[in-house]
């Protein structure tokens, strides 16, 4: 009986959380343009740090961190590999921007779907060990 909740939990929460991540492919395409400019924007006058001057390239699977990158960037928090005192805190002031809502959507559609994908995997390694 217990495996049967196991493994029925465990396939719901994976496949709800891959539920979000498919939702997220559609906030990121309706919303491309407004990322691409945000990025050339940024790119005009800053340089990325180390992961970020990767992925802003890459496309989808990317969107997450670099929406994390920007939210974070508009807190004035830090960013790893970006100095405290780094000139591209100031990007957001200095453009009169806010950030993007949908961005706020796709990073906790992402965060909710990791959580998922845990739960998943926990109930797979509970199941494991159970039988």
């Amino acid at each position: 009986m217990i495996e049967h909740i196991l493994a029925r939990s465990g396939l719901f929460f994976g496949l709800f959380a891959s539920l979000l991540i498919f939702i997220s492919f559609f906030v990121y395409l309706a919303n491309k343009r407004r990322y691409d400019n945000l990025v050339s924007l940024f790119k005009e006058k800053y340089t990325f740090p180390a992961p970020a001057s990767f992925n802003h390239m890459v496309g989808l699977f990317v969107v997450f961190p670099m929406s994390r990158f920007f939210i974070r960037l508009s807190k004035k928090q830090k960013i790893f590999l970006l100095r405290q005192n780094d000139p591209a805190y100031n990007f957001f002031e200095e453009n009169d921007l806010k950030i993007q809502p949908w961005m706020r959507y796709l990073s906790a559609l992402w965060m909710i779907a990791t959580a998922f994908y845990l739960i998943s995997i926990l109930a797979a390694i509970i199941l494991s060990a159970v039988r």
